[in-house]
């Protein structure tokens, strides 16, 4: 028991340290005026293909910000 708490920490918080990474990156929030343009063009389609697309937009979009 004492490897599997050295391991993932002790038995009150097992997990604090194994899963801390993953909330650290935090997504930017979703246009969902683009989202909806994207899922009527590729929606037919797949998930990635509407992700792909989505991706475009937002660059489409803000592209003229950074000109």
């Amino acid at each position: 028991m004492r490897w599997f708490d050295w391991l993932f920490g002790s038995a009150s918080q097992p997990t604090k340290g194994l899963f801390a990474k993953f909330r650290r990156k935090s997504r930017a929030p979703t246009d969902p005026d683009l989202l909806k343009i994207a899922k009527d063009r590729k929606g037919h389609l797949s998930r990635r293909a509407v992700r792909d697309e989505y991706n475009r937009l937002v660059v489409e979009k803000y592209a003229h910000d950074k000109a």
